[in-house]
């Protein structure tokens, strides 16, 4: 499905603020994977993801997916078949627009050739939809997203991602700004999209547990770099300890990010 060949990303080249962000980085991910991946603030997390998404190229190496060479393709086009939802719930919605009006623009998205209006069938299978979430949203359907909460809009981002029917589920921290109950239930949902949509996924989280517990396959990023990739029974028996464990005897250092080690 992704195939990252030898990828360097380098900010600022030639300059006296040159920095090396991602190192000889190789990564293949199948058809229906569901990645976790874990690791300190700088560890090149989110520049992987801006790299898939098209956000920026890199400095050398090749990305195909599904065969496609899309090294230097655009993020607008890679768009067509990548979803990505962000740690803030406000960038997945206009807060401006109604609820049904955001659905419909994004399910527009994924059927691109169709011509699509929101009449009265449109509006009974967004509500049919909304009920999925049961957040009492498919009531609410004609007002302003401004006026849902943070978990309610996340939980609503998450579904207009799916209805938009994207090859590739880009998740980035996407459950760390909400409360611990909305958190969960938004994390319930996405396993339920997850697998009942055949997505393949790849999710960043600073949550060790949550690292551990969903996904067929953990990595583990440091300095740029993919040091650690764990699938199958291997990755059922592993645990927090183990995981920090591992980190020192690769490194030669401790694991020292708080904000993960904390959210075990």
């Amino acid at each position: 499905m992704i195939n990252l060949t030898d990828i360097e990303k380098r900010f600022h080249e030639d300059t006296p603020n040159e920095t090396h962000v991602i190192k000889n980085l190789n990564l293949r991910v199948k058809k229906n994977d569901f990645i976790t991946i874990i690791g300190s603030n700088g560890a090149g997390k989110t520049t992987l993801f801006n790299l898939i998404s098209g956000n920026i190229i890199p400095s050398s190496g090749k990305i195909s997916i599904n065969n496609r060479d899309v090294t230097k393709s655009p993020e607008y086009k890679r768009a067509k078949y990548i979803g990505r939802i962000f740690q803030d719930p406000l960038l997945g919605t206009a807060s401006g627009m109604t609820l049904e009006d955001n659905m419909m623009i994004t399910y527009k998205k994924g059927f691109k050739w169709l011509k699509i209006s929101l009449d009265r069938k449109m509006r009974d299978y967004f509500k049919q939809e909304l009920v999925r979430l049961d957040m009492g949203l498919e009531n609410r359907m004609k007002e302003n997203v401004s006026m849902l909460s943070g978990g309610q809009r996340q939980a609503l981002t998450l579904l207009m991602t799916v209805l938009s029917n994207p090859e590739i589920l880009l998740l980035d921290e996407h459950t760390a700004a909400l409360d611990p109950r909305n958190a969960a239930i938004v994390m319930d949902l996405t396993n339920k999209f997850i697998q009942g949509h055949s997505l393949t996924t790849l999710m960043i989280t600073h949550n060790m547990k949550h690292a551990i517990e969903h996904g067929n396959r953990l990595l583990m990023m440091d300095g740029g770099e993919i040091i650690i990739d764990i699938e199958g029974e291997e990755k059922k028996n592993l645990t927090t300890a183990k995981l920090v464990s591992m980190f020192s005897e690769i490194r030669k250092k401790e694991f020292e990010t708080d904000e993960v080690l904390l959210a075990r």
